[in-house]
């Protein structure tokens, strides 16, 4: 009888392992498929914000309204050689609280601006805008309008790449500006796809595991570090 019950005993806990077994790949399979799930719905939703940037350091005063924000704008981006007319934006809007904006030595109060355009061609006159407003001093600063997910992920990689770069380089060589033949950065392009430039070499990232990669390729003697963020 004791045999019979400790070979029913085994039994049922052999059934019960093989049970648990199925149910950790069950889940596993589910939190994989449910993640593809989230990214293409963010992928949606950032296809849906194509046609609106975030601009940083628009002079901000009390009593402001939507058409001295818009004028003041096409002023702005005008300093920068973007020519924006009324009817090329559909919208716009304060987003962020009141905070301080320092362009050397001048100090303005400002808050972050959304801007949605009419049609992709005022859209793209933006690519590069960062990159001339740098020689300009005092000028403004335009943004994807990512997602949190994306933006996230693209922060997480700036950050990690920032590191890694001040352990390779001093910061008289990072401020001067790195060859191309050395340097690795993180951006958005102008349709808001995650890239890494890898000393001349492009590299897409849009999940943690392919920046993870991306990291692993830019530094390969340094051990990657893993974070939450999808």
């Amino acid at each position: 009888m004791e045999n019979s019950l400790s070979t029913k005993f085994d039994a049922t806990v052999g059934e019960l392992k093989g049970t648990i077994v199925e149910l950790k790949e069950e889940n596993a399979r589910l939190r994989e498929r449910l993640i593809k799930y989230d990214i293409a719905v963010d992928d949606l939703e950032q296809y849906g914000r194509r046609m609106s940037v975030r601009v940083e350091g628009i002079p901000w005063e009390e009593g402001e309204t939507n058409d001295d924000l818009e004028k003041t704008m096409i002023a702005e981006f005008a300093k920068v050689g973007v020519k924006i007319e009324p009817p090329d934006i559909v919208r716009l809007h304060r987003s962020s609280k009141v905070k301080e904006w320092k362009q050397g030595k001048k100090v303005s109060l400002t808050k972050q601006c959304i801007i949605k355009f009419s049609n992709w061609r005022s859209r793209e006159k933006f690519a590069g805008f960062n990159r001339k407003a740098r020689a300009k001093p005092g000028t403004v600063r335009v943004n994807n309008d990512l997602t949190r997910r994306r933006l996230q992920l693209l922060t997480s990689a700036r950050q990690r790449v920032e590191a890694h770069m001040k352990q390779l380089f001093t910061p008289e060589e990072i401020e001067n500006g790195l060859p191309d033949t050395e340097n690795v950065f993180a951006y958005a392009n102008i349709n808001s796809d995650l890239r890494m430039r890898i000393r001349g070499r492009v590299v897409s990232f849009n999940t943690l595991p392919e920046l993870e990669a991306a990291v692993k390729t830019a530094f390969p003697d340094v051990a990657t570090t893993t974070t939450t963020t999808a």
